[in-house]
């Protein structure tokens, strides 16, 4: 039965009617948005911008925590080791475009904001290479052991970086890397970077 005890409007009623006013009495359900990101849902997070990087394999562009799990693992590993900041760079910078100083006052309108360059940095890498947040032929585990091998071939954890910078689906290669040997991954990062450069320009009177 309907609990009517601390209802004013049931007190008001004859015994047995509320019955009737179930719907109107009854407490409205809870609303809880679902999670468009991760963050304080405690999932992990993924920037809006990048989602339509999935439409391929995630056409409603929902939030999927599988996907997001490979962003954040990717955030982890363009960074150093036991550090926020990313290979080369700081973790932020400043973006002043939104600020505006006026002529006659010298002071500022508008905001500024601090911009997350490991976001910045795995977002252009997803641009290049999609498939690395395709859970389907990427994996995180995958992805750890692709970077601890280039660091142990190329001798530093920052030369793996940058060889990931320039090839990031070599983070897809895994196991493979044993079988390559210094100059054919840098190689292989040379013709990563030949290929996005465009096609080479032809010579005068060629």
């Amino acid at each position: 039965l309907l609990n009517t005890q601390h209802s004013p409007v049931a007190n008001m009623l004859l015994p047995g009617s509320t019955l009737l006013l179930a719907p109107l009495l009854a407490p409205p359900p809870a609303r809880h948005a679902p999670p468009a990101m991760g963050g304080y849902t405690g999932l992990p997070r993924m920037p809006v911008k990048a989602w339509p990087l999935t439409r391929r394999w995630n056409p409603t562009l929902e939030y999927r925590e599988n996907i997001a799990t490979l962003w954040r693992d990717l955030e982890t590993l363009y960074a150093v080791e036991g550090s926020t900041s990313i290979a080369g760079g700081g973790v932020v910078r400043l973006d002043a475009s939104r600020s505006v100083k006026g002529d006659k006052t010298g002071l500022s309108r508008g905001l500024n904001r601090a911009v997350d360059l490991r976001a910045e940095l795995v977002y252009e890498m997803a641009r290049r290479e999609p498939s690395l947040l395709n859970p389907a032929v990427s994996n995180r585990f995958v992805f750890a052991e692709s970077k601890r091998l280039l660091a142990l071939k190329l001798g530093s954890e920052e030369e793996a970086i940058e060889v990931m910078r320039h090839d990031p689906s070599i983070l897809q290669a895994g196991d493979a890397i044993e079988g390559l040997g210094v100059a054919q991954i840098r190689g292989r990062a040379f013709a990563a970077r030949l290929r996005r450069a465009g096609p080479p320009v032809l010579a005068a009177g060629a």
